[in-house]
């Protein structure tokens, strides 16, 4: 029996210590303990598969939707801080307002949002779930739900059995109830610094919000505005963003590589590009 116990101690300390890293995290500025990469991808796959998504598409969508999508989700994923996934986008035939994304890379948007949003309002939406996931968002929820050794023996079973759905199970039950608010304001952080690197206007996740809230006075909280109940529009939130707008305001950047520079700087000193500027609002100081 006590051999038994110590041969399984160190089965899951193999599984542990292969399957994970403490690194530091550029999005969220932080050391963290985390899955690695090939395991998040892994568990990303098993998810979509058990989820019914292993394509990009679902239901009757226009091609010029997922172009307008991928088009965008592009330059997003271009400037984000992780550049260690496959970035994926897709679109959904659902009148919900609702995008999720999933460990791994892949965001999903419902062509209900599409028909709300301007170019710059999916723009951040988009970046608001690649932040989800440089931030390693559902990979973190995985581990403290389902733990790692059941993440790592999953993936090494490729799927199979009652751990993908398990899996699948937590996954869902995120996008349903909603990640944390600590996740949700570092999502909005980083949705408006990816947005503005990527060259588009920062503020439309306030327009966005804000039409969102109007949304859910004409048809209720849970019924047509799916993204607003799992990612709570409140003012504190709307304060929050607009707090870091003011910020970033008039600040100069590199659309390549989406580095900052001085005011008095035109072009990257890396690669000559042409810097952008994060325009004011018209009545900011």
């Amino acid at each position: 029996m006590k051999l038994t116990h110590c041969w399984k101690f160190w089965l899951v300390a193999v599984l542990f210590f292969d399957g994970c890293a403490t690194i530091y995290n550029p999005a969220t500025e932080r050391q963290e303990t985390i899955l690695s990469t090939p395991i998040e991808v892994a568990l990303g796959n098993i998810a979509r598969a058990q989820m019914g998504l292993t394509s990009l598409t679902r239901g009757k969508v226009q091609p010029e939707d997922l172009a307008r999508v991928q088009q965008i989700g592009s330059r997003i994923a271009r400037v984000s801080d992780r550049q260690d996934v496959v970035y994926q986008f897709g679109v959904l035939k659902d009148k919900t307002v609702n995008a999720f994304s999933l460990p791994g890379g892949a965001v999903y948007v419902n062509t209900g949002l599409l028909g709300k949003a301007t170019e710059d309002e999916l723009a951040v939406v988009l970046a608001h779930e690649v932040g989800h996931v440089a931030a390693r968002h559902a990979a973190k929820h995985l581990q403290s739900d389902l733990g790692f050794a059941l993440l790592l023996e999953a993936t090494r079973a490729a799927g199979a059995g009652g751990e993908a759905a398990q899996i699948a199970n937590s996954l869902y039950g995120l996008l349903q109830s909603g990640y944390s608010r600590r996740d949700e304001l570092e999502a909005d952080r980083l949705a408006i610094k990816y947005s503005a690197r990527a060259g588009y206007d920062p503020w439309a996740i306030v327009s966005f919000f804000e039409k969102m809230l109007a949304e859910e006075k004409e048809s209720g909280v849970g019924r047509a505005v799916v993204w607003q109940s799992t990612h709570p529009l409140t003012s504190d939130r709307i304060a929050a963003a607009k707090k870091i707008l003011l910020t970033v305001e008039g600040q100069m950047f590199c659309p390549e590589c989406g580095r900052r520079y001085p005011e008095t700087t035109r072009f990257c000193p890396r690669d000559g590009t042409a810097l952008k500027i994060i325009t004011r609002r018209p009545g900011n100081p």
